[in-house]
């Protein structure tokens, strides 16, 4: 956000954009100034806030924004709730990752807590009181929430976020059952480039009959012959696919680490490609870097990697009603299912869980 001025340009004392005296381009974006401005010298204002997001005062407003949100200042009264401060996020996280065996356990406890203090306010007991209320400050929720954050995709997973992502699958289990009659599985394939944390993709074989030179997962159909379950179906395709991977499907899962299974609408899957899909998250144990991977060129045209931060890239993203959303931040656009399954990761298991950088 400029705050130069010139011979046409009035400059502007705090982060706003530019504000100019002269020309008609910006007519209908006038602008009015406590004791600033005549009636012959109108100001407009030219660009807005988006138009120069790296900016140094506008990183320094949304952090400012973003702690007088998180510890206090106007927003202070909607810190509230169980898991998220937004009641709309809290009811969605609450009813999608928890039975109703579970959050009526937990209301029943909730009760108990309450019928105690009551007792307590009764005898006066002013320190009891406080003592049994300390763990619902909202500034112990906030300090519990911001340590759930423990995913940090700009540096090498460690073994705590791997057990963060696996214990956020574990919370959303949902399985596809056996009455769909055409069953598939694609893996959402973490792995290190260099040490940086990314997703394994695909560029289907241009000679495909099905979706060719389009973006995908690996994977393909369950096959009750060779698979057992439907994490070996994905396995067994990624290896079938794309040789040279460091890992072994045929004796533990070698080389392999796999994580859960990824809840995703199974309506909204088979919506969008007739078939239903199980996505498989997993990680390569060995960084690629140095590997020279083989497409099995029957089936694969490429393979490429997403470092896994540029999927939290909101600009990355476009959405359009009754379409699936398209991720634009690889080198091809991701589309369909792929798409939607990616942004279900994104939104379920990475964003809720990834640690915030300072945007200096």
């Amino acid at each position: 956000l400029s705050s130069s001025s010139s011979s046409s340009t009035t400059a502007s004392t705090t982060s706003t954009s530019p504000i100019t005296t002269t020309g008609t381009q910006d007519a209908e974006k006038r602008i009015w100034r406590a004791g600033g401005g005549t009636a012959e010298q109108p100001l407009h204002w030219s660009d807005d806030v988006a138009s120069n997001p790296g900016d140094s005062d506008l990183s320094a407003l949304l952090e400012r924004i973003e702690k007088q949100e998180l510890q206090g200042g106007r927003m202070r009264t909607r810190q509230r709730g169980v898991l998220h401060e937004d009641p709309i996020i809290d009811m969605r996280m609450l009813t999608e990752n928890y039975t109703v065996k579970t959050l009526a356990s937990a209301l029943r406890d909730r009760e108990e807590v309450l019928q105690h203090c009551a007792q307590l306010a009764e005898k006066n007991d002013m320190e009891g009181l406080k003592k049994t209320l300390a763990i619902f400050h909202p500034d112990l929720v906030l300090e519990r929430r911001r340590d759930v954050r423990r995913l940090d995709l700009s540096t090498k997973l460690t073994g705590t976020a791997l057990e963060t992502i696996r214990k956020a699958l574990m919370r959303m289990p949902r399985r596809v059952t056996q009455a769909h009659s055409k069953r598939a599985g694609v893996v959402l394939a973490m792995c290190h480039v260099n040490g940086v944390p990314s997703l394994l993709m695909e560029k289907r074989a241009a000679s495909l009959r099905a979706h060719p030179d389009e973006i995908c997962l690996p994977g393909g159909m369950f096959c009750s012959v060779e698979d057992k379950s439907i994490v070996e179906t994905c396995l067994r395709e990624m290896k079938e696919e794309i040789g040279g991977l460091p890992f072994d499907h045929k004796n533990g899962f070698s080389g392999i680490n796999v994580l859960g299974v990824l809840r995703c609408n199974w309506g909204n899957v088979h919506h969008l490609v007739g078939v239903a899909v199980t996505p498989v998250v997993a990680i390569l144990q060995e960084d690629l870097a140095s590997y020279d991977l083989k497409p099995n060129a029957d089936e694969v045209a490429e393979v490429f990697t997403v470092p896994m931060k540029t999927l939290l890239d909101g600009s990355k993203w476009i959405h359009k009603d009754d379409h699936a959303p398209i991720f634009i931040g690889g080198p091809y656009a991701i589309w369909g299912l792929t798409g939607y399954i990616l942004e279900r990761f994104v939104k379920d298991i990475l964003l809720p869980h990834h640690v915030k950088h300072s945007s200096h």
